[in-house]
């Protein structure tokens, strides 16, 4: 299933569950609830939220290596007029090396992960949902499609983040939004693909 049948599904669900449990609040809800219908396949490098979450960091990233490449090009050139050759290649290897990771979008991924969580660990201190976000979104990163991600152990993972973010935003129904949007995704890859996912 493509992204946008994930999230119809996924806004179908919390919103019939939301309605069911009466909840006050619908808007925050089953944004969230839309939300975790496409975090699964934030293992794959293709998918519909892994694009959005990582092709702005893809811009600033490369920005800052633009600013790098410059430094390097004016470093190394000092450098090899000083005879240093042997640390101005180690540099030019080192600086390939990280362009190429940052073609790679799952790549980026990670690293909008890591800095999800250092930011919520140092700027937003004691707002845990923050940091589990970053956690999660980093991990997810490295996992081979419908693997981990697709099964009950990272729906109780991301369980876990909707209820510390339901605390620390204190909206109700946070929790159950975030659930239901993604077990919505679990049991649609389930039902409606041919390869069928390990729950556990």
């Amino acid at each position: 299933m493509d992204g946008k049948s994930h999230v119809i599904v996924g806004l179908f669900a919390t919103g019939v569950t939301m309605y069911a449990t009466k909840n006050d609040s619908m808007t925050v809800p089953l944004i969230v609830g839309a939300i975790s219908s496409l975090a699964p396949d934030l293992d794959h490098h293709n998918s519909s939220l892994t694009k959005k979450v990582s092709m702005p960091l893809k811009v600033l990233f490369s920005l800052l290596f633009l600013a790098v490449t410059l430094f390097i090009v004016v470093k190394t050139g000092k450098l090899i007029y000083s005879g240093s050759w042997i640390y101005a290649v180690g540099i030019l290897i080192l600086f390939i090396v990280c362009v190429s990771w940052l073609r790679n979008l799952k790549t980026i991924l990670m690293l909008t992960g890591i800095l999800i969580a250092v930011i919520g660990w140092f700027f937003f201190y004691g707002y845990w949902s923050i940091f589990a976000l970053g956690l999660f979104v980093a991990v997810s990163s490295r996992l081979k499609h419908r693997g981990p991600t697709h099964s009950l152990y990272f729906l109780a993972f991301w369980c876990g983040i909707c209820y510390l973010l339901q605390k620390d935003l204190m909206i109700n129904g946070l929790w159950l939004a975030g659930t239901v949007g993604y077990f919505s995704h679990l049991l649609a890859d389930q039902l409606f693909t041919k390869q069928s996912i390990k729950w556990l």
